[in-house]
């Protein structure tokens, strides 16, 4: 990650005359001392707001809505549905939230951030017309091209004939997207795509992209901004086919690595020069300046180009733990700085610590008994985090509990990337339950 790259000085005059005004406009009641521990509430109860309220939790005391099992053991658990905006405002104004942190798609699809920012509560996220960047995929390749950032090849479609016409003359592989989260597949042949094509068009999924498969290492770089001015916070190798050797299905993913050492210095400044600024400014332009994280998912080929597959609104599940696990900065401090209007005139660097961390996720590839008890847990070493996904539960006996998909994911980190990957494995080794299964290659290729 970036330790000594100042990305703010190309902005800074055009900053500084946006913010000046918000920062002087700051309410005396959000002045405090950032020392003290904050009430926070995280709205998601999947992998990356388990990690990000693991974090935030060795300083401040944490709620999260929903419920989860998971959740439970460490912060105060709400029964308040993700997308219901009166109820968790009203909780927040009645219980002296310090920051709200609305993580899931289906909160930040439900406008939170304007409903709360009209109400005066403090929320750290984009605005719902900011970020339809993120969820409205025929939107982001759109806008991609618009801006002229490095993307594969796409046709965006909205009529069975006219997407059935096209992926018979494309070349393969191929992937293709609908907006339903984590929709997209990789084909080889345009038989098995027609089939996807027609389900999508039943269920009512009337828009699909066409990409072009883009061959080298999928990787995320992440951005903290107010909108003006952003900073990096981290990067990762991502790991997202269900096989060993980025065979089989997409999936949410099976593991990461951070920082990217594939990154270099110089593509970590095109990626800010080329990508993140540029979508800034196309959002401010549209009146919609985004806060938040903005992060960008890309490939980096063999011969050093990157292309821009869209962006994410936080980190993704599979890469949460290692990015926040090398991140050696107060968040909280960060969040705050960008929703008082102070951030842009900071000049500051994100700082991270002198270590590699890499994930690996477990999963259940089909769950065969009634009971699915995970053994091991008790074995795992107190330095590496534990992360669990929504569908782990506590049986009768307090016993945490395996249903198919994914499971839990294990996050070490050493002074060396091999070292980190060496005890990684060593870990998943402890952990035991029915139809257990993880990649062999997580961090080796």
């Amino acid at each position: 990650m970036i330790t000594s790259l100042d990305c703010s000085s190309r902005h800074s005059s055009k900053i500084n005359n946006k913010r000046a005004g918000n920062a002087q406009a700051c309410p005396p009641f959000l002045c405090y001392n950032l020392s003290m521990s904050k009430k926070i509430l995280i709205i998601g109860n999947g992998a990356k707001e388990y990690a990000l309220a693991k974090k935030l939790s060795e300083k401040h005391e944490i709620y999260t809505a929903p419920a989860s099992d998971a959740l439970k053991e460490f912060t105060h658990t709400l029964d308040i549905r993700e997308d219901s905006t009166a109820e968790l405002l009203e909780f927040v104004m009645e219980n002296g939230i310090d920051m709200t942190i609305p993580v899931s798609s289906a909160a930040l699809k439900s406008n939170i951030a304007e409903v709360f920012n009209n109400n005066n509560q403090k929320i750290f996220a984009p605005e719902n017309k900011a970020s339809r960047i993120i969820f409205d995929k025929a939107l982001a390749k759109k806008v991609l091209y618009k801006l002229r950032i490095h993307t594969p090849k796409f046709g965006i479609f909205e009529k069975q004939n006219m997407v059935l016409d096209y992926i018979r003359n494309q070349k393969v592989p191929f992937v293709m997207k609908t907006d339903s989260p984590n929709s997209a597949a990789v084909f080889t042949s345009a038989l098995p795509a027609k089939s996807l094509v027609e389900t999508s068009f039943i269920e009512k999924n009337n828009r699909i992209i066409i990409e072009d498969y883009v061959y080298g290492t999928p990787f995320s770089f992440y951005t903290i901004t107010d909108g003006y001015k952003a900073l990096p916070i981290g990067s990762s190798i991502t790991y997202k086919h269900a096989l060993e050797g980025d065979g089989g299905q997409l999936t949410s993913g099976m593991g990461a690595c951070s920082p990217n050492y594939k990154l270099t210095l110089e593509h970590e400044y095109y990626l800010m020069d080329n990508v993140i600024y540029p979508t800034l400014d196309y959002l401010e332009i549209e009146g919609n300046p985004y806060l938040g994280i903005l992060g960008v998912n890309g490939v980096l080929t063999n011969d050093g180009k990157i292309f821009v597959l869209g962006w994410q609104s936080f980190m993704q599940d599979c890469d949460a733990p290692s990015v926040l696990e090398v991140l050696d900065e107060d968040l909280f401090e960060l969040f705050d700085s960008c929703v008082v209007g102070s951030f842009s005139d900071e000049s500051r660097l994100i700082k991270s610590g002198e270590k590699c961390a890499s994930t690996i996720v477990l999963t259940c590839k089909n769950k065969e008994n009634n009971e699915n008890v995970i053994h091991g847990l008790d074995s795992i070493d107190d330095d590496t985090k534990i992360v669990f996904y929504p569908n782990v539960r506590k049986n009768r006996y307090l016993e945490y509990e395996a249903e198919t998909g994914a499971v839990l994911s294990l996050t070490t980190s050493a002074a060396t990337a091999n070292s980190a990957v060496k005890k990684m494995y060593e870990e998943a080794e402890c952990i035991t339950f029915d139809s257990v299964y993880y990649r062999k290659d997580i961090c080796r290729t």
